[in-house]
Formats: C-alpha cells, sequence, structure tokens
C-alpha cells in the first residue's frame, strides 16, 4: 500500500487512529489534506499548526470582508468560489481547507468597477496578458501590515479554457447562491450542485487531471452530503453543459480515495450516448498547450478565433513594454517575435 493510500484510509476512518507513520503525514502535506488530517487525529504534536491555521484564517477572512464590504458599495457582489467558498460550506471549520488565494466571481461587465475598487484597498495587478476571448479572468495581491499575502483570483468565466470556460454563468451561480454569514452580508456561496460541477470541472481543465487528494476530498464532501433531489439536478446540469465524462472520472476518483459516494449514480452519469463531448479530451490529461489551443479554437466561434490567437500571441502594447521595460519602443516587433520564439517550448511540452 502506497503513502497516498495509507493516507486515504486514515482519512476515511471515522474512528480516532494511531499516529500515522512519518511518510503518511509528508503524504498529507504534499497534497494538501495535513490540516484535515490533523484535525482527525487530534495528536498534540499538531496543535501548533492548527492553531496557527486558525490564525492566519483569521487575517484572511477579516481581509475578504473587507473586499467584500467596498465591492457591495460599488455595485457588486461577487460569488466565492473553489476552496475560498468550500472553506466555509463544507469543512468543519474553515482553516482546515488550505487555499492559496479566494476565487471570486463577478458579472462581465463589473470588471472596471472591481479593479478601481480593488485598487483603492492597495491591491494591485501581476503582470499578465489582458482580453475578452483568451482571458476570463484576472489577478490582484496584497501585502498586509501583518506580513501575510492576500491574492485575489477575479473570474468573469468559471475558466480560461474555451470547453470549458461558460459551463455555468455569473447569473446561474448568483440565482441560486446562499450566503455566507461568517464573512460578513455581503458573502455568497454557490449551491452544491454548482459548487460540485466547478470541483469536477476546476481539476481537469486547470490542473490536467491530476489526482490531488485536497481537490478529490473536496469532491468527497460535497457529493456525499447530496440529497436524492441534487444528485437530480447535478445529473442534468452535467447532461446540459455535457460535461457527463469529466464528473465520472472526478466522482470515481474521488470515491475510489474516500468513498460514501453512490456508484449506481455515478454509472448513471456516464456519457455513453454522447461519445463527443469536447470537454471529454481533456479527461486523462496529457495534453499540451497547442492541443487547448486547437480545443480552444473549436469552441470559439469563427468570428472570434481570429482574436483568440492575437490576443495569446500579440498582447497589448502596455503589457510588452512593462515585459521588455529596458527595450525602446521602436523595437517592440522584435520583442513580440523573441516572446513567441521563446515561448513556443512551452506550448509543445507535455
Amino acid at each position: 500500500m502506497t503513502a497516498s493510500e495509507r493516507l486515504c484510509a486514515y482519512l476515511r476512518s471515522e474512528a480516532t487512529a494511531s499516529p500515522p507513520p512519518g511518510e503518511v503525514v509528508a503524504s498529507a502535506r504534499e497534497e494538501g489534506v495535513f490540516l484535515v488530517l490533523a484535525n482527525r487525529l487530534r495528536l498534540l504534536e499538531f496543535a501548533d499548526e492548527l492553531r496557527a491555521a486558525a490564525v492566519v484564517d483569521t487575517l484572511r477572512a477579516r481581509e475578504l470582508r473587507r473586499v467584500l464590504d467596498s465591492l457591495s458599495v460599488a455595485g457588486v457582489r461577487p460569488v466565492l468560489m473553489k476552496g475560498a467558498a468550500l472553506a466555509y460550506t463544507h469543512y468543519a471549520r474553515p482553516e482546515l481547507r488550505p487555499r492559496i488565494d479566494v476565487d471570486l466571481m463577478i458579472p462581465a461587465d463589473a470588471r472596471e468597477a472591481v479593479a478601481r475598487t480593488l485598487a483603492a484597498l492597495g491591491y494591485r495587478r501581476p503582470l499578465e496578458i489582458d482580453g475578452d476571448v483568451a482571458i476570463g479572468q484576472f489577478h490582484f495581491v496584497q501585502r498586509d501590515r501583518h506580513g501575510y499575502d492576500h491574492a485575489l483570483d477575479v473570474h468573469w468565466r468559471v475558466s480560461n479554457v474555451r470547453a470549458f470556460a461558460d459551463v455555468v454563468t455569473y447569473d446561474e451561480l448568483a440565482g441560486d447562491a446562499g450566503r455566507l454569514p461568517a464573512l460578513g452580508p455581503h458573502a455568497l456561496a454557490p449551491s452544491a450542485v454548482h459548487a460540485l460541477l466547478i470541483a469536477c470541472v476546476h481539476r481537469i481543465a486547470h490542473h490536467n487531471d491530476t489526482p490531488n487528494l485536497l481537490w478529490l476530498y473536496d469532491v468527497h464532501l460535497i457529493a456525499r452530503a447530496f440529497t436524492q433531489e441534487e444528485r437530480d439536478a447535478f445529473a442534468a446540469l452535467a447532461v446540459s453543459r455535457r460535461m457527463r465524462a469529466v464528473c465520472v472520472r472526478t466522482l470515481t476518483l474521488a470515491h475510489d480515495a474516500f468513498g460514501g459516494i453512490d456508484r449506481e449514480w455515478i454509472a448513471a452519469l456516464s456519457p455513453a450516448d454522447d461519445p463527443g463531448e469536447p470537454s471529454a479530451a481533456f479527461v486523462g490529461g496529457g495534453l499540451r498547450q497547442v492541443d487547448i489551443l486547437k480545443s480552444d479554437l473549436a469552441a470559439t466561434a469563427w468570428t472570434s478565433r481570429l482574436r483568440l490567437l492575437r490576443e495569446h500571441l500579440v498582447p497589448s502594447a502596455s503589457y510588452m513594454r512593462q515585459r521588455f521595460p529596458r527595450w525602446p519602443v521602436v523595437l517592440l516587433p522584435v520583442a513580440y517575435v523573441c516572446r513567441i520564439v521563446a515561448g513556443a517550448p512551452r506550448w509543445l511540452r507535455r
């Protein structure tokens, strides 16, 4: 039995187990579920780390309330996604769900208002390309007076990958969202059905179908708590968005790792009668960036395909001036060529 398999056995057990061997603890840290394991076992040797996580989460929650309050004044009410929401809806305590950033979903027409509001709060944008077709999110970072870095990943589409970009919209999320009182009066989280769809999509669209245990544990927590009505609603949503292969893959891995999900329900989601789901090409991973670009082009209306290529290959002049600050403006065409040539190996690498 591998360290990962032994770790899953510890996390499946409801009873307090004996102290885990070092390789299991190391695996838990690598996979992002160490705090869940530490909380489950309640061993004195892990107490300091649990307390430290609680302190960090207090700082994170305080800052997030400040952001949400300010965005509300600006007329924007984001929906929290992924770990930032699941920490409060499905984990015993929010600090048990580690996260590097906070994912927010906003209306596409609120981008300028959000950028202005976050800039006024002291956030800055890292250097990244812009776009309306190739890009569906932008990022903001800030270091607070305690030295803690806060990172926001602000989406107007769920994914930059076109096959998954519109799997669920802001209006759909907001229309069925629930409140998160712990984060103030303006905090919203997706419904469990939408949260599960996003969790299934995220690990495949953005992480090459990597079987990371933290993401699978998220899926396990959401799916095992489903009512029959929620299972039916999720199945209908997966069918309508042509995401059944993606969902079956993720649910199967989550059940194999942690149990607790109805296997007959998973089997009923199988896309046997729709082998042509575009998203199914991402199951199993192994796609190169150029393969993803081909998929993006196929999923984009022909009238926008040239724009998609241009946003990837020829970003704005302001981006290029920041990317190559020592180059005179007259040499920007050369800078574009250098950028394309330097980036080519990454597009072909598996």
